[in-house]
């Protein structure tokens, strides 16, 4: 039997079901959408999430357009051999706001709508007047027919918020004036829509909004006053992403036999809902999948170059007038291994007020850049995996280097580094502390244990072969940073290393420096004895017990 295909970056599901795909069946949400007392939905996702796939599905089942096409697109699913009383029964206009030129956004969204309204009018051979001057009347005059002759329409967004935050992290100024200003057609379209909603037997019976953000949302209605968010929903966690069991399935039929712990610590992890079970992200799972199965191996490279771009200008947000504000020490305890919490995440909230800290951290939550992991009072959160991490790590790497607070030869990192993994050297180490104690610019933000180490972890973590813990529990505590090796059978050495701080304003002295590194001996020395790092020993990997004393951001003692 052929393997079907890795349907990796498609989004159209029926190519996928037509040209044997590989699918993983979700049309049971279908029913219980159909069934639940919403309408008029939003629901947001992080990208490349399988959201995307999701509105297609939706607009395959519920198209009267498709009804050809439905045994083929849904005869072997779920829903196939359960089938809602709307099957087929609704004219759909789906909008995807993803390529919409950030340069030139009030023309290229008025042709863009033209195109999809006019495309419509087609689609269906109705009796409309293309009026192309201006689409938010021609949008009205829809409504007006469909209400007229009794058609019933569902309404598809994809990715309502693309192009908006892509407009914020260029200029604030410019989002506003095309987001959320009242002349802008973006916020005229919104409009149009709220009032569709509104009064007796609207021909706009169901709506279905995907984005990774409320904020956007927030800003051109004040919130999603047309509808519910159904994001946090514990009935939804699972709707995109995929769930262990979905993985297991798929990497059996493919007859992948690795270690499933690796796919978890990069891929999964990922919480919406408090009550809800972890899920991975899909696009990473298919992209894991995909390489593996044409290389034979696990591949050298676990993030997706797509994913990393995703995340690349995030930087705007934790500096303001040229400082870093206090969303960068948010970012850098997340990175030292720290939580976070909130009382509740915020759900309506402006994207010109994200340096509000509760703002701030529930944009990361939306993003994917934090997880839920309990909640004990508040809810608590941490960074969901590898990938997140390293994607964080990026972060704030550029935002240091870009503020000309901390500017550091990556290359010597990685050189020095190379050469600890094939020969236990302690060198880049010290270069690391070097490089802090030199770099005046970075002094004013090393005020605790836990900025030294997230520094260590921003830059040792640039490797492949290497993946690198902070607060890795092992027996009877939380090792500082823990140093294993990866997917690279070259790699001789590996570590655990165990800071100890010294405030600047305290007088350091042999004693003190003598009495830390005592302690940081017996916490290494019970950590060795892990069944984790036992395991690297016995595969004949030579493990290297680290001690660095720190006085404020100098290095006043290494040894091994």
């Amino acid at each position: 039997m052929k393997l079907k295909k890795i349907p990796y970056g498609l989004s159209d599901y029926k190519l996928i079901k037509s040209e044997n795909y590989y699918f993983v069946d979700k049309t049971k949400y279908i029913e219980i959408l159909e069934n639940s007392n919403e309408r008029y939905v939003m629901f947001l996702r992080p990208r490349r999430f399988g959201k995307s796939l999701f509105l297609a599905i939706l607009e395959g089942y519920y198209d009267t357009y498709y009804k050809k096409d439905f045994e083929v697109m849904f005869g072997d699913t779920y829903i196939g051999q359960n089938l809602t009383l709307k099957a087929s029964s609704y004219l759909v206009m789906r909008f995807d706001f993803s390529g919409i030129d950030i340069n030139d956004v009030e023309n290229d969204f008025k042709y863009y709508l033209n195109i999809i309204l006019t495309s419509f009018i087609e689609k269906y051979n109705l009796d409309i007047q293309i009026n192309s001057n201006n689409p938010i009347s021609l949008f009205k005059d829809i409504f007006k027919y469909l209400d007229q002759h009794q058609l019933e329409l569902y309404l598809l967004i994809d990715e309502y918020d693309n192009f908006a935050n892509k407009l914020l992290l260029q200029n604030k100024d410019n989002y506003y004036k095309v987001v959320a200003d009242k002349t802008a057609m973006f916020k005229q379209f919104f409009t149009t829509l709220k009032t569709a909603t509104s009064g007796n037997d609207s021909p706009l019976k169901r709506m279905f909004i995907t984005g990774v953000t409320p904020m956007t949302m927030f800003d051109v209605t004040s919130g999603f006053n047309i509808g519910a968010n159904i994001s946090i929903k514990k009935e939804f966690n699972s709707m995109v992403g995929l769930t262990q069991d979905e993985v297991d399935t798929m990497l059996e039929y493919y007859d992948i036999d690795i270690d499933k712990n690796i796919l978890k610590e990069w891929y999964n992890n990922y919480i919406f809902n408090e009550d809800s079970t972890a899920i991975y992200n899909s696009d990473m799972i298919l992209y894991f999948i995909s390489n593996y199965l044409s290389e034979g191996k696990i591949p050298r490279e676990m993030i997706d170059i797509n994913v990393r771009s995703d995340y690349s200008k995030l930087r705007h947000i934790i500096y303001t007038n040229g400082k870093l504000n206090g969303n960068f020490d948010i970012l850098r305890d997340l990175i030292a291994g720290e939580s976070i919490s909130l009382d509740n995440l915020v759900q309506d909230f402006s994207a010109l007020n994200l340096e509000e800290e509760n703002n701030f951290k529930s944009l990361m939550f939306y993003m994917g850049l934090i997880t839920i992991i309990n909640r004990e009072f508040e809810l608590n959160f941490k960074i969901p995996n590898e990938t997140v991490k390293r994607i964080d790590m990026d972060f704030l790497q550029d935002s240091l280097k870009l503020e000309d607070i901390f500017k550091i030869r990556i290359s010597h990192v990685e050189d020095k580094f190379k050469l600890f993994a094939l020969n236990g050297t302690l060198e880049v180490f010290e270069f690391l502390a070097s490089q802090i104690d030199k770099n005046s610019g970075i002094r004013d933000y090393i005020y605790k244990e836990q900025h030294i180490k997230a520094m260590y972890l921003a830059y040792l973590s640039m490797t492949s072969y290497f993946i690198v813990k902070s607060e890795k529990e092992f027996k009877k505590g939380f090792a500082d940073i823990f140093i294993k090796p990866f997917n690279n059978p070259y790699v001789k050495y590996f570590a655990l290393i165990e800071f100890k701080y010294i405030k600047r304003d305290e007088k350091v002295t042999k004693q003190k420096i003598d009495i830390l590194t005592k302690e940081a001996k017996v916490q290494l020395e019970v950590y060795s004895k892990d069944k984790l790092v036992t395991q690297y020993l016995n595969q004949g990997v030579k493990l290297k017990k680290i001690i660095m004393v720190f006085h404020g951001w100098e290095l006043v003692k290494i040894e091994e």
